[in-house]
């Protein structure tokens, strides 16, 4: 199973949250300032801390941390969303997860500009601009650094999740074809388990297949005690992914001294990973995003 390809359903999923979250900015005369004052909001304050956190670490314990760091230049360009190659030539921020937020930020000021509009508008202009832009890096080629990776074909995920957002309300299917999009999307998922040049396709598909069977269910309006925990890891999913490699490192460190099974170790991981996630949500994340956002938006 490829693992990895969590980050383009990740994708998918962001595509379709941003576009159905904000219904009710569309065609407001301060929608684009607004929709941007809630992004930054939702994601710095938490990427800032883990950044400046594997910094510390990094300059304290550098054996207890893998991977490079570059210059001033490189760090600040991680802090402001920037791709930046690190020495060793892979371009990645400082903290190496952030490189999907890369593509998310670039993701986010595409959209800004088309707040205004009617929705269905939005999701056209900003779906035919990416669309044109990585066209653009496969036939003609940019120089530099970062705009090869924004340019990448795995951009369009977000594109498609967008266009998911449309279906809920409008579409409802039955549980036997969404099962079976599930088990279809899943068995593709195995044809590729390596990541490789064609992965908008081999990951990409498949994850609009499991969203779309997701999102297309009847609207529920009581959840299940099991349902609602899952709700409040989703509530944390995007501490979870911040927080979970300082987790795992941190036993590691740890784990060699106890002689234990390594199915042991990650059971162990998950737990405190989610633990410390949902701690990290309630006590850090909100409180940081609300108080941004009273200082972005003085209307709250």
């Amino acid at each position: 199973m490829p693992w990895a390809a969590g980050v383009d359903i990740f994708f998918v999923i962001s595509g379709f949250v941003i576009v159905y979250s904000s219904r009710g900015l569309f065609t407001r005369p301060d929608a684009s300032r607004l929709f941007l004052a809630r992004r930054l909001a939702r994601i710095v304050p938490l990427y800032w801390f883990t950044t400046t956190l594997f910094l510390v670490n990094f300059l304290l314990l550098p054996g207890a941390i893998h991977g490079t760091v570059g210059g001033l230049g490189y760090i600040l360009k991680s802090y402001a969303f920037i791709p930046a190659a690190r020495p060793e030539g892979l371009v990645q921020p400082a903290l190496g997860l952030g490189w999907t937020l890369n593509y998310e930020m670039f993701f986010y000021a595409v959209f800004t500009p088309f707040q205004f509009l009617r929705q269905h508008r939005a999701v056209i202009y900003a779906t035919t601009s990416l669309t044109l832009f990585v066209l653009a890096g496969a036939l003609i080629g940019f120089p530099g650094t970062a705009l090869p990776f924004w340019s990448n074909p795995i951009i369009l995920e977000f594109c498609a999740g967008m266009g998911l957002a449309f279906l809920p309300g409008r579409l409802a299917l039955p549980w036997a074809p969404r099962a079976l999009l599930a088990i279809a999307a899943l068995a593709a998922l195995h044809v590729h388990t390596q990541e490789g040049p064609e992965r908008f396709y081999a990951w990409g598909l498949p994850a609009v297949m499991l969203i779309l069977a997701a999102s297309t269910g009847k609207p529920v309006t009581r959840l299940p005690a099991l349902e609602l925990w899952l709700v409040r890891l989703g509530d944390a999913s995007y501490a979870l992914y911040l927080i979970h490699p300082f987790v795992m490192r941190a036993v590691s460190l740890i784990w060699h001294h106890l002689h234990a099974s390594a199915l042991a170790y990650a059971g162990l991981c998950l737990v405190l990973s989610q633990i410390t996630a949902l701690a990290v949500h309630k006590y850090g994340e909100r409180p940081a995003t609300r108080w941004l956002r009273t200082r972005l938006e003085p209307s709250r």
